[in-house]
């Protein structure tokens, strides 16, 4: 059985330089142990902090500077110098195209394979932006992936994307978060709707923001699994926000048990997202 794994959501802070002012601001997610989660942490110490060999992350864009930020990936450089990694950044995928290709100019980096915009909740109304397909196109062209944070309950968002994803067959769509699920019905149909597209592939995590129970969460990862099959999730633990409720170790131990054999796990938990990230 494979002990390495891959993490392919990680989230680094530098609060000293960085701005955050999501995290560090004036109004702060209400999330429990918001203290662990601002708790300055080196890569040495994530790889020792479980007992499985973590050969590489993909590293989530935090806020550092969202008006620059290629500052935050050279200082991931940096940071994370002795792991491998890659790296998602953030660009406003609703931005005229002018504006949207200046930015991604500016985000040349070695380690870049993505973009990610939140379009959580309301939000999400900005993936209907005329501006979006062309944006995603040029992701597209630069061979980097649109990194979808929404939730697929939205029938009306989903259908968005899933039209992208038939319009756009060489963009890699990857789910952040396993699409937000609450309630599990509509998600479902969502989750079928994107499934049907090849070029969608989703993340198992962040569930440590979701109101569901640890049954809810297998039921999920069973719909899932149903639906996209083997080679198209990703075992993820959005650290450090994951030590809502859990630590790093426990969730990857979690992740793990609901495997039934060990090809999925190596998948899963490795194989899919060193193919999706080349990290």
């Amino acid at each position: 059985m494979s002990m390495q794994i891959i993490d392919p959501h990680v989230h680094f802070f530098n609060l000293a330089e960085g701005q955050y002012t999501w995290l560090q601001g004036e109004n702060p997610p209400a999330w429990p142990n918001l203290e662990k989660i601002k708790q300055p942490i080196s890569a040495e110490q994530l790889v020792k902090s479980t007992d499985f060999e973590l050969a590489g992350i993909v590293h989530i864009e935090a806020g550092f500077d969202n008006q620059s930020p290629i500052n935050e990936l050279n200082w991931l450089s940096s940071h994370l110098k002795n792991l491998s990694f890659k790296a998602i950044s953030y660009n406003q995928i609703d931005a005229p195209a002018e504006q949207f290709n200046h930015a991604l100019n500016a985000l040349a980096h070695s380690s870049l394979c993505g973009i990610r915009d939140i379009t959580e909740e309301g939000d999400a109304v900005r993936l209907k932006s005329p501006h979006c397909i062309n944006n995603l196109n040029l992701l597209a062209t630069n061979k980097l992936h649109f990194e979808a944070q929404f939730d697929i309950e939205n029938s009306e968002i989903t259908n968005q994307i899933a039209y992208y994803a038939k319009q756009l067959p060489q963009l890699q769509i990857i789910i952040n978060h396993a699409g937000l699920p609450s309630n599990l019905n509509d998600w479902q149909q969502g989750a079928e709707l994107l499934a049907q597209h090849d070029n969608i592939a989703i993340k198992f995590s962040g569930f440590e923001l979701l109101q569901l129970t640890s049954e809810q969460q297998a039921a999920c990862f069973n719909i899932l699994f149903n639906h996209f099959g083997q080679q198209r999730i990703m075992f993820a633990s959005n650290f450090p926000v994951c030590q809502i409720n859990t630590s790093y170790n426990t969730l990857w131990h979690c992740h793990k048990a609901l495997c039934s054999n060990d090809k999925t796990w190596h998948n899963l938990s490795y194989a899919n997202a060193k193919h999706y990230y080349q990290v």
